[in-house]
């Protein structure tokens, strides 16, 4: 699975305390280690925005193309479900150790992997290692954020999914003229793992330790009751679908943006990469505060229908600069929906659903990384344009714009 987008809790996970204040600190060991995981595992997934290129240079048939670019976000839909009807706080660290052991053997296979059978089953294997461990990343995140700085944690922690992105793509193209090809790139990729795996074993014990303290109330699962209720709130199926369009329209601009920058004449492609997401950093972190004092809804709508209106344009930009100067405006775009739709939905959900809530914004991330690809690879199978392409993808994120809409009323109705 890729995706720049805040990583919401998977279902079953464990919720904050209730009984007693819970952590104070934000900035603790075990927040320190979860980040530094992260920014290890994404870095694994961050190295796949070349795959479309890599599928092409291997003679795989177009039709093709854009399936095996979706079979590892769709593994991560259909198991998540699944793994978190077993996941509990406790056992966390474990969904990760697997999850790294599994992602890493997927990482080793690809450069011997070359027709479309194994490729299928290698892309399954990455995305059911890479689901285990960000379910259970964010469910160990969650039980350490103080609930009085969930926002800013939530802010800090994004930046390290953003960070591999902005670093590895211009890293990959810097590599590539020495290496055989793409497949090599992904392969020393997996020592990445090492030092996340060392982190494991005193983050384990902490987490532990932490989940013994807890009420056995605090560590139920909703009943299907409120599942039924939840699945019924207005605010919160049009949040999941706003957030699914956003990243399938995300997804096509990350999987095809490689190709249409080399068209142009962009000496390094992967610095599309770098100038968006490290407009996406500096705001998350110099502006994160200011977040918390919009009024949420609004401002998303606002931010999704510029977006909207942007992707499109892509297409038309024939100097690679100007596509840098794009770049930024569509970083400062993503720094502003992914952290506001999460908080829209803490702030549409009540308390004690605020997790599983949260478990199907992450469905919809996965179902949006399957569709987007699948999409944009039907369209270029049918020799299709960027222009198309891109036009596509702003549409779908004028989708997410008509899905807020009536999010922003809910809100303020909320507030008075």
């Amino acid at each position: 699975m890729a995706s720049g987008a805040l990583q919401p809790l998977p279902s079953g996970a464990i919720p904050p305390v209730q009984a007693d204040p819970g952590p104070q600190r934000l900035v603790s060991f075990e927040f320190v280690a979860v980040c530094a995981i992260s920014i290890l595992a994404f870095c694994n997934i961050a190295i796949f925005y070349g795959f479309y290129s890599y599928l092409t240079e291997m003679g795989i048939p177009a039709g093709w193309r854009g399936p095996l670019l979706s079979l590892e976000p769709l593994t991560a839909l259909v198991a998540r479900p699944f793994l978190g009807r077993y996941l509990t706080l406790g056992n966390g660290v474990r969904f990760m150790r697997v999850g790294m052991a599994l992602a890493t053997c997927a990482l080793l296979s690809y450069p011997f992997t070359h027709n479309i059978a194994l490729l299928a089953a290698v892309r399954v294997l990455h995305g059911l290692g890479f689901v285990m461990v960000v379910t259970g990343l964010m469910g160990t995140l969650m039980a350490f954020l103080p609930k009085d700085k969930m926002a800013q944690g939530f802010g800090l922690f994004s930046v390290t999914i953003l960070v591999p992105y902005a670093i590895m793509p211009p890293f990959v193209e810097a590599l590539l003229p020495h290496l055989a090809n793409h497949g090599w790139a992904y392969a020393l990729a997996a020592p990445l793992m090492l030092p996340a795996f060392l982190l494991l074993a005193p983050l384990g014990r902490r987490t532990r330790a932490f989940a013994a303290t807890q009420p056995a109330a605090n560590l139920a699962r909703p009943g299907w009751d409120e599942v039924r209720q939840a699945l019924r709130s207005a605010g919160v199926v049009l949040l999941v679908a706003a957030n699914f369009f956003l990243v399938a329209a995300h997804a096509i601009v990350f999987f095809f943006m490689r190709d249409f920058a080399v068209s142009i004449g962009a000496a390094n492609p992967g610095e599309f990469f770098t100038f968006a997401n490290s407009a996406n950093i500096i705001l998350r972190v110099g502006g994160g505060r200011l977040l918390d004092k919009l009024n949420m809804g609004r401002a998303l709508q606002l931010t999704f229908l510029g977006m909207g209106l942007l992707i499109p344009l892509f297409a038309y930009v024939s100097l690679p600069w100007m596509l840098l100067v794009a770049a930024v405006f569509y970083g400062t775009g993503m720094a502003l929906t992914m952290p506001l739709v999460n908080t829209c939905m803490i702030a549409v959900s009540p308390p004690r659903m605020r997790m599983y809530n949260a478990n199907l914004l992450m469905l919809a991330v996965d179902a949006g990384f399957f569709a987007g690809p699948f999409l944009g690879g039907a369209i270029m199978a049918a020799d299709g344009s960027h222009a198309v392409l891109f036009s596509v993808s702003g549409g779908i994120m004028l989708l997410a714009a008509l899905c807020v809409r009536p999010v922003a009323r809910i809100l303020r109705q909320g507030a008075k």
